[in-house]
């Protein structure tokens, strides 16, 4: 008991400052686009393009241009006072609790009842009157790459924080310890390639890496983290399609930009695994195999992934 307590206690702090960091990373770079939209003028670009109802949790960019138009009314002269929460969004792409907020003043400004900060199509419907269909656009913000290897970063940061929460006393924690410690060395090179060098693919995958890592350190731990059900099978069958479709475009794009032949073909090798990985889980998914499924399909992910790393 003494070692897993040691253990968890070593790791769990780990984890917390990797995640105090990432998190007080994306409030600084929030911060910074809330003040470039200050001195930007209001309903610039395209307009937000809303076709979900949002809430508490949502992500996205969709999330990212409300968080900007509600920033920006602000200083529009729109008719709102600089007070209250809207003077306090940051467009982080993320909907929490003080995006909520910003929703009940505006729609409460605006005369929607109930105002409970849920961006229905109700609030849809008064945001297209009161913008003409313009809004925050053409504004510093998360991309698509970027938000989602955002995502990936969290949900890898909450899988490891699970694997240490596992109480494995009466395990081999060795394998676990090793697991997790693969996980942080993959979480500091996400964090880099994010924050650093601004490649949102390699943070993607690095964080990835760090995800199944800290899986295998909880399922060493003593945790379940695939079921091998149905559902858990077609989500890592849709993972891997993913991966190889991203993969086949990277592959393009090398070939666009004169990436020697010698490490395309290495990737074309790499991919053509992930192809017939991917045949093989599904057809034990047919079977209804669903482990061999998802752990095949996460290993044609894996090998993805691998085929994109080696043309960037």
């Amino acid at each position: 008991m003494l070692f897993y307590y040691k253990f968890n206690i070593k790791n769990s702090m780990k984890t917390k400052i990797f995640a105090i960091l990432f998190l007080g990373a994306l409030a600084f770079a929030g911060s910074k686009a809330e003040a470039l939209s200050v001195v930007s003028p209001p309903y610039v670009g395209s307009g937000c393009n809303f076709t979900r109802d949002l809430g508490q949790g949502s992500w996205g960019e969709d999330v990212r241009c409300l968080q900007q138009y509600l920033s920006t009314i602000v200083s529009s002269g729109a008719g709102y006072s600089g007070g209250g929460y809207l003077g306090y969004v940051i467009a982080d792409g993320y909907f929490g609790p003080l995006t909520t907020q910003a929703v009940i003043q505006w729609q409460t400004s605006n005369g929607i009842y109930p105002a409970y900060g849920y961006f229905d199509a109700t609030s849809r419907a008064k945001y297209s009157a009161l913008t003409g269909g313009y809004g925050g656009g053409g504004y510093y913000g998360m991309n698509p790459e970027e938000t989602r290897a955002r995502q990936k970063i969290d949900e890898a940061l909450r899988m490891m924080q699970d694997a240490e929460e596992i109480d494995d006393s009466n395990r081999n924690t060795s394998s676990a310890e090793d697991s997790l410690e693969d996980a942080e060395e993959d979480m500091l090179d996400a964090v880099h390639e994010f924050f650093v060098k601004r490649n949102f693919t390699k943070a993607y995958n690095r964080a990835h890496d760090a995800f199944r890592n800290a899986e295998d350190a909880f399922e060493d731990a003593g945790g379940d983290s695939r079921g091998g059900d149905k559902e858990d099978a077609q989500d890592a069958i849709d993972d891997a399609e993913d991966a190889i479709n991203g993969a086949e475009d990277e592959i393009d794009d090398a070939r666009r930009r004169g990436v020697s032949m010698t490490i395309i073909r290495r990737a074309e090798n790499l991919l053509k695994d992930a192809e017939d990985r991917l045949d093989d889980a599904e057809d034990e998914y047919d079977d209804k195999d669903y482990d061999n499924a998802e752990d095949l399909a996460r290993d044609a992910e894996d090998l993805a992934r691998d085929a994109i790393d080696e043309v960037n």
